[in-house]
């Protein structure tokens, strides 16, 4: 299904959160809360701009909120993900998918673990209408004074739906198409 895909770059964008971190097995949960935009565009908490913090997964969780929100405008959002500010319009293309998709639902969820200098990982849960959870993992990088999304973990997600990112160009893609 197309929409899976969407849904696992959307995964992404919440995971831009911040930082990467493997989770536990445990399948009881809880919701992803709901968070205003205000509380998570102050960036703040959980250590979102201290290098030697990394996020909580509620911090993280608030971020997937805010790069889901299409009131928020992504010049704002370009500071979740590694290199999104090549590409503003990509979380244009995440909101969409979202609200095609409003059965689809995803959270992150604890352990956030470190994953060396500036980098951690973090399970993200996706549950597609009929289908059991899939745990993903995600990477989070501390970067331009922040914790982000990895482009590592974006850029696959986002190239699997078959869109173009100029945020996702590699050294063989640019040499390929000169």
């Amino acid at each position: 299904m197309k929409f899976s895909k969407i849904v696992t770059a959307a995964l992404i964008a919440g995971s831009i959160a911040t930082v990467a971190a493997c989770g536990s097995d445990d399948s009881d949960v809880p919701s992803v809360p709901t968070v205003s935009s205000a509380t998570a565009a102050s960036g703040t908490a959980g250590g979102v701009t201290d290098p030697n913090t990394r996020p909580s997964v509620a911090t993280l969780n608030q971020m997937l909120t805010e790069a889901l929100d299409p009131d928020v405008p992504n010049a704002e959002k370009t500071r979740l993900v590694e290199g999104s500010s090549a590409d503003p319009t990509v979380f244009d293309k995440l909101v969409q998918a979202k609200e095609e998709n409003p059965d689809v639902t995803y959270e992150i969820f604890p352990p956030v673990i470190p994953a060396g200098p500036n980098k951690a990982t973090v399970k993200v849960q996706v549950k597609l209408p009929d289908n059991p959870p899939t745990k993903l993992d995600a990477s989070i990088v501390y970067v331009d004074g922040r914790w982000k999304l990895s482009k590592d973990t974006v850029c696959p997600l986002i190239t699997a739906n078959n869109i173009e990112s100029p945020m996702c160009v590699t050294a063989s893609t640019s040499s390929a198409s000169n």
